[in-house]
């Protein structure tokens, strides 16, 4: 057996590496979905399409509407991703009232300053200061206040979905029986990943020079895990009285409805919907399984 100062290291290392790949995941899963589908009718910038057919936005809108979660997948840098968003939260909004908006992009600890920045008790500079916005995240927030903004003007509430990454190295490390339910916001054990989630974060993994590390893929996997519970069990929480709980994610946690969605079912949420943005490229569009329906935008 290592030595234990050499297992933390591996440890602190995989952790480090799920919250840097957390972030680059999004880019890696656009850059490798495939295969993609020709289609007889090219799409349209502005459309939904749903096994590979054209949806209207009433039909996409009223079924995501009566889901228990819908889940936005989004490329964290991408402005047209955050603006789709925007527009299908208000889309949503229209159809339900009992709304609840989820955010990645916050640990728990914000959720006093998220609270009474929709109780317009904040204004954008203390939000930022109270949340440490740049500390927790670090994309730029300008992409998002449109949507705080919106949640605040509507109303609706904002929860915070993620956990710190301390914690999530306490939960990767020691393990669940180690950390008290308390400390670790009564987040269970998440369901083990599929195999084809496995080989997914197997790739993201390798995309970094770490070696033949069996012990730090593993830690690392189990960090997403970790994150994907986390983030699950908290929309189950904001879904338990029957609102509708719409969670803004990362596009790794959605593709594939085996991310978030997946440790949603272990929770017995199983009225989930999975919507992801989609950019027209030679009129191809992303095989059937990878999002419940795709919204198309204007190629760059």
């Amino acid at each position: 057996m290592k030595p234990l100062a050499s297992r933390l290291n591996a440890t602190a290392a995989a952790i480090r590496l799920s919250t840097c790949c957390a972030h680059l995941h999004a880019a890696l899963v656009v850059a490798s979905l495939m295969p993609v589908t020709a289609v007889a009718s090219c799409p349209s910038p502005g459309q939904w399409w749903q096994a590979q057919q054209p949806l209207t936005n009433a039909e996409l809108l009223a079924s995501a509407s009566q889901q228990q979660v819908v889940l936005l997948g989004e490329q964290h840098d991408q402005l047209a991703h955050h603006r789709w968003q925007l527009h299908t939260l208000a889309g949503l909004h229209a159809l339900r009232d009992d709304m609840v908006i989820g955010l990645e992009m916050l640990p728990r600890s914000a959720q006093p300053a998220l609270d009474a920045w929709v109780a317009d008790e904040l204004d954008k500079a203390t939000l930022l200061e109270q949340t440490q916005w740049d500390d927790a995240w670090g994309f730029d927030s300008a992409l998002y206040m449109p949507i705080l903004e919106f949640a605040r003007m509507a109303k609706i509430p904002l929860v915070a979905l993620n956990i710190t990454p301390d914690l999530r190295q306490r939960l990767v490390n020691d393990g669940w029986e180690s950390v008290p339910a308390a400390e670790r916001h009564a987040i269970p054990q998440p369901r083990e990943a599929s195999p084809a989630y496995q080989t997914r974060l197997t790739d993201v993994f390798n995309q970094h020079d770490m070696g033949d590390n069996p012990e730090m893929l593993e830690r690392f996997i189990q960090a997403q895990l970790t994150w994907d519970v986390a983030m699950a069990q908290r929309l189950s929480e904001a879904a338990e009285d029957g609102a509708l709980a719409v969670g803004l994610m990362g596009l790794g946690h959605v593709t594939y409805n085996e991310g978030v969605a997946h440790q949603l079912a272990a929770l017995g949420i199983n009225a989930t919907l999975s919507l992801l943005p989609w950019q027209m490229s030679h009129c191809e569009l992303p095989e059937t399984a990878l999002a419940d329906a795709v919204y198309i935008l204007a190629d760059d």
